[in-house]
């Protein structure tokens, strides 16, 4: 074989693996991506028809024709949408919404996904908010595609024993993960074939551009985003050259945002106290983990005099991007609160006020405040939709009193009267304040972790430093789930007196 058809031979065979690793990996993560991405999306559509259930069934109490025409308005890619079926024991399986069928009872063996979901909440015990994705295949012959495998997740709405399922085409929902398939597929070929026509004609100067993109692939590698590759001729290796430079302002668009978003973390993190406050006759401990690279729960604490300090531990709805605006809004407005109201419930109701023109519609914050005076050994609070507290006392763990008043967060409605309640407490006290990630986690079974078994584990582990005594208890939750990725933000703050 001539030396000039080994050349061609090689070189073909450089381009074609470089480009088949590039691009399977180039695919791999856009399809691990592009995948998540679309399951979140359809989580995101049932949380918000979720929480449209939640804000009517406040205000009005019973589902409204409004409520059902903004569910029904909602789409999913080309043909998904969200339906609506009643679990209630006269009419399970009834179709509440639906594009086409409303009123039609699906709980037959003609529709198992359907049943398996019921099956699934009746299981659970009907309690609210619990949620799974599913996969099937369409049964009917709606809109021609009888037999397509389908995506949905749903949500369960206690209050009116309703299931809200979004559901969607696989090949609709993931259709950007197809295209990214062929077009890599697509750019193999072409390349190779092209290669093989004009490769002899072009050996000599295929070799320079070579080079150039051996020696930017090494630059790349060792982390220089900022190398281009300059080659004006319009051959296959000019065009790699191209797609290797969209690839490179892909990389550092995607490295910016990721840069952004560390600056939005430390940004977030400079809002929180950098340390627990070194107060005579209390000792305080916080763990904060947020479930993504920045979150919306957020807690402080606030001197006011000698002997009194506030303690806010709060919990924006939503995670990323929007909890952490929220969060920042929310820790402004009370901070500035608190400066101006003397009593808990004034602070809040001021605080509410001030949130309901900072956040954005359908956003709450859930919040405990409380005021502590080192001198009486009380504390003032209150509590505004937040998890209330626990006081672990002689190795009973019970919740902190509340009234109706404490179940409303802020930035919902303009005027709330919130409560105000004391309590008195003794020396070896220990106070346990958090948000509810920790409550709500559930495991592959779909077990909450529960109230119960944060009461259990705070007993269970009192005894230990307030330092380890945290980490117990996020292990015990962690440990419940299988060591599974938290699903919302975790915070705890302890405090014991001394």
């Amino acid at each position: 074989m001539r030396l000039r058809t080994k050349l061609s031979l090689v070189i073909i065979l450089e381009i074609i693996i470089m480009i088949t690793v590039v691009g399977v990996l180039a695919f791999r993560q856009s399809q691990n991506e592009i995948q998540s991405l679309a399951r979140d999306l359809l989580k995101a559509r049932t949380e918000y028809a979720f929480t449209l259930c939640e804000l009517y069934n406040d205000a009005m109490g019973y589902p409204s024709e409004e409520l059902k025409r903004r569910i029904r308005s909602v789409r999913i890619a080309h043909d998904g949408y969200i339906t609506v079926i009643s679990n209630d024991p006269e009419r399970k399986g009834e179709l509440i919404i639906h594009p086409s069928r409303e009123g039609l009872n699906i709980n037959n063996p003609d529709f198992p996904h359907i049943q398996r979901i019921l099956e699934e909440v009746d299981a659970s015990g009907g309690a609210n908010r619990v949620s799974n994705f599913i996969r099937y295949f369409q049964g009917t012959d709606a809109r021609g595609r009888q037999g397509e495998p389908k995506i949905g997740y749903y949500m369960y709405f206690a209050p009116w024993k309703w299931v809200l399922l979004s559901t969607g085409y696989e090949r609709d929902v993931y259709a950007s993960t197809t295209i990214v398939r062929k077009r890599v597929f697509e750019a193999i070929l072409f390349v190779g074939a092209l290669s093989l026509v004009l490769l002899n004609m072009t050996l000599i100067r295929m070799f320079r551009p070579m080079r150039h993109l051996i020696e930017a692939t090494k630059q790349v590698a060792a982390g220089n985003l900022q190398t281009q590759i300059d080659v004006p001729s319009k051959d296959e290796i000019g065009g790699l050259a191209r797609h290797f430079n969209h690839m490179l302002q892909s990389l550092r668009e995607n490295t910016r945002i990721w840069q952004e978003l560390e600056i939005a973390r430390r940004l977030q993190q400079e809002m929180l106290p950098a340390d627990t406050p070194h107060l005579p006759g209390v000792q305080l401990e916080v763990l904060s983990m947020p479930a993504t690279e920045v979150g919306g729960d957020f807690y402080d604490f606030i001197p006011l005099d000698d002997n009194r300090f506030a303690i806010l531990v709060g919990d924006v709805s939503g995670k990323g991007m929007s909890g952490a605006i929220g969060m920042s809004c929310s820790v402004s407005s009370l901070r500035f609160a608190v400066d101006e109201r003397q009593h808990t419930h004034e602070v809040l109701k001021l605080a509410n006020r001030r949130l309901l023109k900072d956040i954005q519609r359908f956003m709450f914050v859930a919040v405990f405040l409380g005021l502590y005076d080192r001198s009486t050994k009380t504390l003032t609070y209150t509590n505004a939709g937040q998890t209330m507290p626990i006081l672990c006392r002689n190795g009973h763990a019970d919740f902190l009193p509340q009234t109706d008043a404490d179940r409303f967060p802020l930035g919902i409605r303009p005027e709330v009267n919130y409560a105000e309640m004391k309590i008195q407490l003794q020396k070896n006290d220990l106070l346990v304040f958090y948000t509810d990630g920790i409550v709500e986690m559930y495991n592959g079974q779909k077990e909450v972790y529960g109230f119960d078994r944060l009461r259990e584990a705070i007993c269970r582990h009192a005894g230990k430093p307030l330092p380890e005594l945290a980490q117990a208890i996020v292990d015990d939750a962690r440990a419940f789930i299988d060591d599974a990725p938290f699903p919302d933000d975790i915070t705890l703050v302890l405090l014991k007196i001394l």
